[in-house]
């Protein structure tokens, strides 16, 4: 309908704006920067997916790309928040969707190698999928070389047994023992999956910013020559279980996010229509100062806006 036009749904009138809406059956809205920052929800944000279900009839997921909670997790921090979602299923998440993968590719004796936090960990257990390294930290011993480390971990025929996977997450623990060791697992077997919470670069924070995981896995995939499966937005295959399921149609379907370059692109590569709201690092003004960044189909200063119209 307004088809990577940015326009701002204000602008419009309330029978274009509900128009607009009966057009989808389905939402799927980003977290961080759409609904909450940090622990605090977004004005008005609750509200607009919550009617969105009781009053329009519309069924709604959760999308994130927070590889620093399970699914069971983001969901409980929802509901704390007061958004309404019938159960965890309604989350999709880098971590379940790791887990669907692992299932698939992987053999029941096969182990996986984190670098990563343990909530990737947590998610795994829960699975029945055995791992190592998450939310650790992997040192050189006080007056080791590299040499010693590789000689003591790696050069052991323990170390490549039966891992069937490199799993990369944000990890504050992270350390060239740790590259060393997954790079050594990748080059030993080319058929060890490679997979990644997220390609983030960077979090930003009004008065700091750190690097984010996209910068942990830029150095194991230099090292390894390898390149990783993004398992979160903007890669489409986190989408694959909703579809496979019939349980949305792609062109009745309305993706919500901050982020241009994550959310809107994840929209087209999906073929969702787009909404971008300005409570993140895009505002209506950046878009039409950038003309390179990947414009939304409509536009909201905040997802609260919408309520009137529902």
């Amino acid at each position: 309908m307004f088809r990577a036009n940015a326009i701002n749904l204000l602008d419009l009138q309330p029978e274009q704006v509900n128009s607009w809406l009966q057009g989808f059956d389905t939402i799927i809205s980003d977290c961080d920067g759409t609904l909450w920052h940090d622990d605090k929800a977004i004005e008005g944000a609750a509200e607009v997916l919550n009617a969105l279900q009781s009053r329009a009839g519309k069924r709604v997921y959760l999308i994130t790309n927070n590889g620093l909670k399970t699914r069971h997790e983001i969901w409980q921090r929802a509901q704390r928040l007061g958004f309404q979602l019938p159960n965890e299923s309604h989350i999709i998440s880098p971590t379940q969707t790791i887990v669907d993968y692992l299932k698939q590719h992987m053999t029941s004796d096969q182990r996986v190698y984190v670098v990563g936090n343990a909530a990737i960990e947590r998610a795994l257990t829960e699975a029945g999928i055995q791992s190592s390294g998450a939310g650790t930290p992997e040192l050189l011993q006080p007056n080791d070389k590299w040499q010693d480390f590789v000689n003591r971990e790696l050069k052991q025929p323990a170390a490549t047994d039966n891992v069937g996977a490199v799993v990369v997450g944000w990890d504050e623990h992270f350390s060239y023992c740790k590259m060393a060791r997954a790079c050594h697992l990748l080059c030993s077997n080319k058929e060890c999956a490679f997979l990644v919470t997220n390609k983030d670069a960077v979090h930003k924070y009004p008065s700091v910013h750190i690097p984010g995981t996209g910068a942990f896995v830029a150095a194991i995939e230099t090292c390894s020559a390898r390149t990783a499966l993004d398992m979160g937005k903007p890669n489409p295959l986190v989408l694959e279980p909703l579809l496979n399921a019939a349980a949305l149609q792609p062109e009745r379907t309305l993706m919500i996010g901050d982020c241009c370059k994550v959310d809107v692109i994840f929209a087209r590569n999906c073929n969702l229509q787009s909404l971008l709201v300005g409570t993140g690092s895009y505002q209506l003004e950046t878009l039409h100062g950038n003309p390179e960044l990947p414009k939304p189909d409509v536009y909201l200063p905040q997802l609260g806006n919408l309520l009137s119209y529902i």
